[in-house]
Order: C-alpha cells, then sequence, then structure tokens
C-alpha cells in the first residue's frame, strides 16, 4: 500500500465511523486493505451516503478474487456486500469465461474493466438466475468492483455454511443430491447458463435449503466451453454426494439427458 491509500483507508474509516459504520471486526482494516484502491474506497463512500447500506460489520470470508463482507441495509437487515479485487492475475484468468460469450461483445485488456466486467456479469447471472426461481442470493446493486446482494445465514451475523461443511446436517442425501442436480439441469435448460465452477465449495445449505453461489463464472450455453464446463460440473456434484455412500447416477448419462431434454424442448 502508497503512503497515498494508507491515507485514503484513514480517511474513509473516519467517514464511516461519522455514518454509523462501526469497524467491528479486529481483522477488518487488514481485509479492507486488500481489495480496496482509491476509485473502491471513493464508491463505497457513496454507497453509504447514498443509503443503499448503513453499516459495514466485518467480513465473512476473503478469497483469491474477492472478498465478501456482512453489511446493513438502511432497515438494519444483513446484505452481503462483495468487492473484487483489482488484479492482473484475476483478470487474465476471467477471459476465459468472458471471451465468447455472446453476451459480451467488447472486452479490451484494460485490468480495471475486466475486473468491473467480472462483477456486472455476476449481478446479471443472479439477476437470470433468481429470475427462474432458482435458489440464489438475489442481487440488490451493482456498479464497478462492488456487488451488494441478499445474505443467506442468521439475523445475528453467523453466515450460512457450505454444503461441503454440512455433512453432519444433511439428513437425506439423495434428496439433496437430486436438488443439486436440479440445479444443473435448471440453469441450463431455463436460465440457458452453465454455472462452470460448481461443487460443494459453491452451493450454501441454510436451514435445510441450498443456494447456489459465485456465478460471476457462469456461461451462456452458446459459449464455445459450455459444454465442457457442464460436464465438468455435473462430475463435481456427483464425486462429492459419493461420500455419502449413496447410488448416484452416471454423470455421462446425466450429461446427455440434459443436453437431449433441451433438444426436444427447443424442437417443441
Amino acid at each position: 500500500m502508497t503512503p497515498d491509500i494508507d491515507n485514503k483507508i484513514e480517511k474513509f474509516e473516519d467517514k464511516i465511523i461519522k455514518n454509523r459504520i462501526k469497524l467491528k471486526d479486529s481483522n477488518f482494516k487488514e481485509a479492507i486493505q486488500r481489495v480496496l484502491d482509491q476509485r473502491t474506497l471513493s464508491f463505497l463512500y457513496k454507497l453509504i451516503n447514498n443509503k443503499i447500506i448503513n453499516e459495514i460489520v466485518g467480513i465473512i470470508n476473503q478469497g483469491k478474487e474477492a472478498n465478501i463482507y456482512l453489511a446493513l441495509n438502511m432497515d438494519n437487515n444483513p446484505v452481503a456486500l462483495k468487492i473484487y479485487k483489482i488484479d492482473i492475475n484475476s483478470s487474465k484468468w476471467m477471459k476465459e469465461y468472458i471471451v465468447g460469450d455472446p453476451r459480451f461483445k467488447k472486452i479490451g485488456n484494460s485490468i480495471d474493466k475486466i475486473i468491473f466486467l467480472w462483477c456486472s456479469k455476476e449481478y446479471k447471472n443472479l439477476m437470470r438466475i433468481h429470475k427462474h426461481n432458482i435458489l440464489c442470493p438475489m442481487p440488490i446493486y451493482s456498479r464497478n468492483n462492488i456487488l451488494v446482494m441478499q445474505y443467506i445465514g442468521d439475523k445475528d451475523g453467523t453466515p450460512s455454511k457450505l454444503i461441503k461443511d454440512s455433512i453432519n446436517e444433511i439428513k437425506n442425501p439423495e434428496k439433496e443430491l437430486k436438488i443439486s442436480l436440479k440445479f444443473i439441469e435448471d440453469l441450463y435448460k431455463k436460465a440457458k447458463l452453465v454455472h462452470g465452477d460448481l461443487s460443494e465449495f459453491n452451493i450454501l445449505y441454510y436451514k435445510e435449503k441450498q443456494y447456489i453461489i459465485d456465478v460471476s463464472q457462469s456461461i451462456s450455453i452458446d459459449h464455445p466451453k459450455a459444454l465442457y464446463f457442464l460436464s465438468r460440473d455435473i462430475k463435481n456434484i456427483i464425486n462429492f454426494y459419493k461420500k455419502f455412500d449413496i447410488d448416484v447416477p452416471s454423470s455421462e448419462e446425466f450429461y446427455y439427458n440434459i443436453i437431449n431434454e433441451y433438444k426436444k424442448d427447443e424442437k417443441n
């Protein structure tokens, strides 16, 4: 961090404290410094000033490409705040999921613009998924590298677990397997999307319901690599449920069922 950005962060902390934004998490300053450049700091303050969020409570998760924070809206209800890092390494692999998607024509090589597009892509994907009644965090707002969305978890701030960490809580693994595979099928046939990185790491399990998350890399079924990613998603999910020692379908058979049923629906 440069002295100028350090100074910006200190000024930002002063501003958000004045606006009842409390830095309650002891690791919050370190976490905030890893994702915030000067423009992000400025825009985050605008979110507060424009009453989109009211209070940043603390950090939920620190990831390679983004951090997720627990925030409160103006009604003091929890929301999730996802901030993507402006990072050259992230922008390189992100292009693999953008180039070839007919929804995105002009991409360019600007790191900032690629990250901003990536954030916008997750917002649009969430909108499309939510529109088709597939359980996911409802998107609320997106701008630049900041995404505000529904918080899945307890009101006291305890976030929901990933399904990979909920093995002991799953009472009927056969049922949950069908729900996870239905995610893949509905994404393809209804939302016309392929998740692209679906696994036990990208499904929340809260109050016996599954929620699909991390859909920034999700691509149109018209993408050149859509079928490859579809096949990989299916294998990932089936491999996870093998841990429960239950009968699982053939990955290949399930893959072709989706493809063939979609073709039939399109003809009709």
